[in-house]
């Protein structure tokens, strides 16, 4: 009955979770692709920061931009200003991407006077044909994407690597599941097996295909991914912790 009752409660939290970055993003000032490029004209000192795992931010990201994940915003970062009131630019995957938001958020909490969101992020900035910087490769797989009945099936097998990061723990997590958010795989990847499946496990099915590419890179050679990410494991009615 608990288990039922938890995911009958994550699954009304979903649709929450889809409206909340339209909700948050009336209280942040927001720059266009126009704007930026002004800015980056002119002469005032301003940060522009991805708020992307390093492994999204090496492999793309806008020309002259800076990594500062979202979940390691702190007040002492080595890459935030000491002057408070130096503009602060973050920017991520789109409208839709909550971590610009919550990094965003972070620098008014720790004191930053001028803190804007470049909303039309990445995508925004392609579009235009916009200088990026590449600074890394990673090779181009198609890992098999399984059902979630299937992942259940797989379980004492496989280790389910969940990469999700605390801002989608409201959904629940899977028991056993090897929690390494995408933010610290860059360096935490190493205690993962080489001998066993890894099923990589998001929120959405987003971010897993990269994860799969940064760990084909690494040597991993067995990986799948959980089709629909942890939504579509909670609509499917399996258990949750």
């Amino acid at each position: 009955m608990k288990t039922r009752l938890s995911i009958m409660f994550a699954m009304a939290l979903i649709p929450l979770y889809f409206l909340a970055p339209l909700v948050q993003a009336e209280r942040f000032e927001t720059i266009t692709t126009d704007e930026l490029l002004e800015v980056r004209r002119g002469a005032a000192p301003f940060l522009l920061i991805n708020a992307l795992s390093p492994i999204e931010h090496n492999e793309e990201a806008i020309h002259g931009s800076v990594n500062i994940p979202a979940s390691h915003m702190r007040p002492d970062h080595p890459l935030l200003p000491k002057d408070k009131s130096t503009l602060l630019i973050f920017y991520c995957k789109g409208l839709r991407c909550t971590k610009s938001r919550s990094a965003a958020r972070m620098a008014m909490d720790f004191g930053y006077k001028h803190v804007k969101i470049y909303t039309p992020g990445l995508p925004g900035w392609k579009h235009r044909d916009l200088p990026l910087i590449h600074a890394t490769t990673y090779p181009d797989i198609d890992p098999p994407i399984l059902e979630p009945l299937t992942v259940y099936k797989k379980m004492d097998t496989a280790l389910l690597l969940d990469i999700r990061g605390e801002e989608v723990s409201q959904l629940g997590e899977i028991k056993k599941a090897l929690k390494i958010p995408l933010d610290d795989m860059d360096h935490d990847y190493r205690q993962l097996p080489h001998d066993k499946t890894i099923i990589i496990i998001d929120h959405a099915e987003k971010q897993s295909p990269i994860c799969a590419r940064f760990l084909a890179k690494m040597g991993y050679q067995d990986l799948a991914i959980l089709k629909g990410g942890m939504i579509n494991w909670v609509r499917a009615g399996l258990p949750i912790e």
